[in-house]
């Protein structure tokens, strides 16, 4: 189960940008792993970054699939395909990491964990939220009581799609190809930072709507609700805003509060009452260009190390059916609450 200094052999599947911040982990964790495959349908793209990696090159997943010099298997695709190519994967025995969502549905989903448990693998979704220091620290600040008992928590992802939902041809405003749109690609991260810091969500409705006609998904969303124990909560994200990739956190309690905004200097900010200023929360670096690549390479060394170890992984593979049906539960309530809006 390892080359022939010990190291696990990766296959990578799906060669779209977010696989460069994916191979950033697994460089860092070279003393574990080698990438020894990588898989696309382009066949120039899979031949030029194998040469670059020193990896096999393929174009066909099941052949990558069948090769017994791969142990972890990385997949990074649209959205609709996740299901099938993670079922395929642990089927043959690999180790598996996928990207968010760990599939077009929780079921779908929950076939996948179930699958690995019974195979022995090691499987889970790649969720960066978890791998955020500015998140690491709020988690340790909350667990200590540093605001008391929290009552609010809002959350915001913002970015600019624009350029890909315009593309008819490509699958990022396809139904068939996303399943679905702000809600369904962004909700994940911030149901799953509240369930962490905070508490369940207890109760949701959604709004949403698109800027970008000709795409068939929401570029707009809003979710709103209440955490168990009282808590409430809005989540609010957008595709088409003129500004880099960023997350901001809003946590407010009963003794003080927590700020996080990526593109804010220092990032990080505790409140105390009606302290004005606040106080930077330390071992949270400014980085506006680098922070969610970072995140995201953390967390490919963690599922590494855990197949290494034989441990389980920080993210909790039971996070892709649950955070699936919460974004579920969120389409669900749409054409109810729209009516309402409509008819105030």
């Amino acid at each position: 189960m390892a080359d022939g200094d010990g190291r696990l052999r990766v296959g990578v599947i799906g060669l779209g940008a977010i696989h460069e911040a994916h191979t950033r982990g697994y460089q860092q964790a070279s003393e574990a792993c080698t990438i020894a495959a990588v898989c696309d349908l382009d066949r120039d793209l899979a031949s030029r970054r194998a040469a670059e990696l020193g990896a096999a090159p393929y174009t066909d997943y099941l052949e990558l699939l069948r090769s017994e010099a791969i142990d972890i298997v990385d997949v990074l695709l649209p959205h609709n395909l996740h299901h099938q190519v993670v079922r395929d994967a642990l089927e043959h025995g690999k180790h598996t990491l996928v990207e968010k969502p760990m599939a077009a549905s929780a079921a779908q989903a929950q076939e996948l964990v179930d699958l690995a448990a019974a195979r022995g693998l090691r499987f889970t979704v790649a969720e960066n939220t978890r791998f955020v220091t500015g998140y690491q620290r709020a988690a340790e600040l909350v667990a200590a009581g540093a605001i008391g008992e929290p009552r609010l928590a809002r959350t915001l992802i913002c970015g600019n799609e624009i350029e890909r939902l315009s593309q008819t041809q490509l699958w990022k405003g396809r139904r068939d190809g996303s399943v679905g749109g702000a809600i369904l690609d962004a909700g994940p991260h911030s149901f799953y930072l509240l369930e962490w810091l905070v508490a369940p969500i207890a109760s949701l409705w959604a709004s949403l709507s698109k800027q970008v006609e000709v795409s068939e998904v929401e570029d707009y969303g809003i979710v709103a609700g209440s955490l168990r124990g009282g808590a409430r909560f809005t989540c609010e994200f957008t595709f088409t805003a003129a500004i880099p990739w960023s997350e901001r956190l809003e946590l407010y309690g009963s003794k003080g509060s927590i700020i996080i905004d990526q593109l804010c200097d220092p990032p990080a900010l505790l409140f105390a009452g009606k302290d004005a200023a606040g106080t930077a929360i330390d071992g949270v670096p400014f980085d506006p260009a680098g922070w969610k690549q970072v995140s995201i390479a953390a967390g490919v060394v963690d599922f590494v190390h855990a197949v290494r170890d034989g441990r389980s992984p920080a993210v909790d593979p039971r996070t892709g059916p649950r955070t699936m049906t919460l974004v579920e539960r969120a389409y669900a309530t749409v054409p109810a609450v729209e009516e309402a809006m409509e008819a105030a």
